[in-house]
């Protein structure tokens, strides 16, 4: 859990913050400090090409203008790609032992889903999707914007938990998230920029706890074991 105050250390080496709910402080017109959108659509047709991109663009936008791109699968690599745009307009509220805050400020994230998963018919994706399916793109655009709202940071290796760990989607076992470095090298922008990019990856609570207690790599072991993939299966069980 990621927040203002520093809390304590885990045996992991995990420091864990925990945040208050922010002040109501109306609606904020949407802040642009820099724009990497086109750099990070350039970006991903490179990593994933051959595929077509529909946007699910976020008509009233709060503090940062968040849309989730969905790249649709394609008959050699069966799965959609989602990645944000706009969580990079600003940069994030790194601590101050953070090494290199420069190369880390800067983040847009990642998702792998089936081809099951469904973002409307003719990919006409909108608020009316049902939640077995919008639950993604609501996941996703949360985490965007997490670190703006709460003045704080997200990077690799970092978990959240959904609340007191409610399931994400109904049925999941699932209750939290973790975050991973994208295996792929970050974008060098025209202007000198990092841009990392972070694969969000829905865990349980006792993997999240597991994470806590021994660590990343710990973790991440035990997921490979499981056979647990990187395109989420929402409906796994828990590894532990």
């Amino acid at each position: 859990m990621f927040g203002r105050k520093k809390k304590d250390s885990t045996k992991g080496g995990s420091e864990i913050y925990r945040h208050e709910l922010p002040e109501n402080q109306g609606w904020r017109p949407p802040v642009m400090e820099s724009s990497f959108a086109e750099e990070v659509a350039g970006y991903f047709d490179k990593q994933f090409p051959g595929r077509e991109t529909v946007v699910f663009h976020e008509i009233i936008s709060d503090l940062v203008h968040i849309d989730v791109n969905v790249m649709k699968p394609i008959p050699e690599d069966d799965i959609y790609v989602l990645y944000t745009t706009g969580m990079s307009d600003l940069p994030m509220t790194l601590p101050p032992q953070v090494k290199n805050p420069d190369e880390l400020k800067f983040a847009e994230l990642v998702m792998l889903l089936p081809s099951s998963w469904s973002p409307g018919g003719d990919y006409a994706i909108s608020t009316d999707l049902p939640e077995k399916d919008s639950w993604a793109i609501g996941l996703i655009k949360f985490f965007a914007r997490f670190p703006h709202e709460y003045k704080t940071w997200l990077g690799d290796g970092h978990t959240v938990p959904n609340g007191n760990y409610q399931p994400i989607t109904d049925g999941s076992e699932m209750g939290g998230v973790i975050l991973l470095s994208f295996n792929a090298p970050p974008l060098a922008a025209k202007g000198g920029e990092t841009v990392n990019f972070y694969l969000v990856l829905p865990i349980s609570q006792v993997e999240t706890e597991y994470k806590l207690e021994h660590g990343t790599g710990e973790l991440v072991e035990r997921l490979k074991e499981g056979k647990v993939s990187f395109v989420v299966d929402i409906n796994r069980k828990s590894v532990l």
